[in-house]
């Protein structure tokens, strides 16, 4: 005889409950809070963030953040991309090793302007990063941060954040390909072929918005409020004549198939 079960997720040990949960949440809004819930297990990050380092200006993909200011990693995203992600220490280092670790004290900071305006200012004491190459050979850069009223990282945080550092750039990639779909590259002229009416803001947002950034991002990314963002989704959607983020994937998606 055949039998069929529904599988129980709260009967699993809590990591393993984690875990499964993380992974049901990929490709969907909730990733970031479930990435940060799973990774507290071994080691307590409040804040993160994903950025793609191509091009002139860095590009804030996802964040994420359990602080009770839940806008301080996006304005810290946004002034890093904004001024000082040419004063990095960690990112040159990092590009030309991807899959290592690397490990920055805000005391360690040279360069007083970058550390004033992203650590001191927010409250930011440690990070941790790593970076991977996307499909088109870009760097993408995943950052751990801990604030102060948390800490320094502990010599046993440290090393699960390196022992589980493959495992979270797999996962983060993973994510993005799912809400991503195509090159951002083909994103304006597949959007401009189903509507030539989209203003170039319209496009703007919409083609974030098909590589799986959050609103709170492309505002960060853009320089906008989030709910400018929001109005120039609501216009370029009524354009479209849709109403999801998951019908615009899928007109982008019927316009490369029929290429």
């Amino acid at each position: 005889m055949i039998r069929l079960s529904i599988p129980q997720v709260s009967t699993l040990p809590q990591d393993i409950r984690h875990f499964s949960e993380l992974a049901c949440t990929l490709g969907t809004p909730s990733f970031p809070g479930a990435l940060l819930t799973c990774l507290g297990q071994w080691a307590d990050c409040q804040h993160f963030s994903v950025l793609r380092m191509a091009g002139e200006r860095p590009q804030l993909l996802v964040a994420g953040t359990r602080h009770h200011d839940a806008g301080l990693v996006l304005r810290c995203g946004q002034v890093y991309i904004e001024r000082y992600h040419r004063h990095d220490p960690l990112f040159e280092p990092l590009k030309a090793a991807p899959g290592q670790v690397g490990h920055l004290l805000a005391q360690d900071i040279r360069f007083m302007p970058y550390r004033e305006a992203i650590y001191l200012r927010h409250g930011m004491i440690e990070r941790l990063s790593s970076v991977y190459l996307d499909e088109q050979e870009r760097p993408v850069l995943f950052n751990l941060y801990r604030h102060r009223d948390q800490g320094f990282f502990s010599d046993r945080e440290l090393q699960m954040c390196e022992a589980l550092s493959p495992a979270l750039l797999q996962l983060l990639r993973g994510h993005l390909a799912l809400t991503g779909l195509h090159p951002i590259v083909d994103h304006p002229q597949r959007l401009l072929q189903h509507c030539p009416e989209l203003t170039a803001q319209e496009l703007n947002i919409c083609s974030r918005l098909l590589q799986g950034m959050t609103h709170a991002g492309i505002a960060a990314d853009l320089g906008l409020k989030e709910s400018t963002v929001k109005t120039y989704r609501n216009r370029a959607f009524d354009r479209l004549g849709i109403n999801f983020r998951s019908q615009l994937f899928a007109l982008i998606a019927s316009s490369a198939g029929g290429r």
